[in-house]
């Protein structure tokens, strides 16, 4: 498992108000910018997380499908860095459980929690393998996970025995090689092709893992990147490459999963949403919000 990466889908400013700074003994924040009770920031000049387009996109999601009081809903927050989406989430009234496997995160996590009123917020030090221990949830937030996980359709079965109704998915996934992809790189860069998701993560050829098409990437350099990985807070943790499902077949994985409600949500890449597919983030990164749903018809227990 591992912990959570930054995921930005255009050049997002920060918020221009004031603010202050958390205190001068606070762990480093290397993503997440909280808002605190007090008005401090954890990470002051990054986007905050009122404002983060993967939270702006999930909470529109929730408020659709979980209108009413959200008391009695239960939100896993899986890899969840330095808590900024478990934060939201409370403060939205879910009742809700971050997993973080490094220590360094963790205690991002209890610094944020300890300056902000929020009873309905727990954090457990944990692998997202482990799920299963911390009961069922409502909703599962999968948030920059899958993409560092060697075994994903293995684990797509794990979120769907533990997502009572629901599976938020943000997620790199591996694309076939295109006509242009196989001409060479100088050609490519030439007649100003985008770079794609292969050569920007050093992706394998196309293979097949699982039973699923995809690419292998390649989580550490070295023996000793891998040694110390629990100072890698973005990386894997506990496999040395991870499998990215090609788009089709993980949507087809998600359905076959469990779930019989399955959509790609993008209204994530606003505003130029056709610049972002074509030519921007979503061509270049190879990253999109999957969201999976058990409806009535399928999980009656949830209604």
């Amino acid at each position: 498992m591992r912990g959570v990466d930054p995921c930005y889908f255009g050049p997002i400013p920060p918020r221009r108000i004031p603010h202050l700074v958390a205190t001068a003994n606070a762990p480093e924040f290397t993503m997440h910018n909280i808002r605190l009770d007090d008005g401090a920031q954890t990470k002051p000049g990054a986007v905050s997380m009122e404002a983060h387009p993967v939270f702006v996109a999930t909470r529109k999601l929730l408020l659709t499908a979980f209108p009413g009081d959200k008391s009695a809903l239960r939100i896993a927050d899986l890899g969840c860095l330095e808590g900024g989406f478990a934060v939201e989430f409370a403060r939205m009234g879910f009742q809700v459980l971050g997993l973080e496997v490094r220590e360094s995160n963790l205690e991002a996590c209890r610094y944020a929690q300890a300056r902000v009123k929020l009873p309905n917020l727990a954090f457990v030090k944990d692998d997202a393998w482990n799920l299963a221990a911390h009961g069922a949830f409502d909703i599962v937030f999968c948030n920059g996970l899958l993409y560092h996980l060697d075994r994903p359709r293995e684990f797509l079965g794990l979120l769907s025995a533990a997502a009572r109704r629901c599976l938020v998915l943000n997620t790199h996934f591996a694309v076939a090689a295109d006509a242009a992809e196989r001409l060479p790189y100088r050609v490519q860069r030439w007649l100003g092709l985008p770079v794609s998701g292969r050569q920007k993560f050093n992706l394998s050829e196309e293979t097949e893992h699982e039973g699923l098409p995809g690419r292998w990437f390649p989580e550490f350099a070295t023996e000793q990147q891998f040694s110390d990985r629990e100072a890698l807070r973005w990386a894997a943790w506990d496999n040395r490459r991870s499998f990215w499902i090609q788009r089709e077949y993980l949507i087809g994985a998600l359905y076959e999963a469990g779930f019989d409600f399955v959509a790609e949500q993008f209204d994530i890449l606003a505003p130029d949403i056709a610049q972002s597919m074509t030519r921007g983030y979503y061509r270049t990164d190879c990253r999109g919000m999957f969201v999976a749903l058990k409806t009535a018809a399928a999980a009656p227990a949830a209604r």
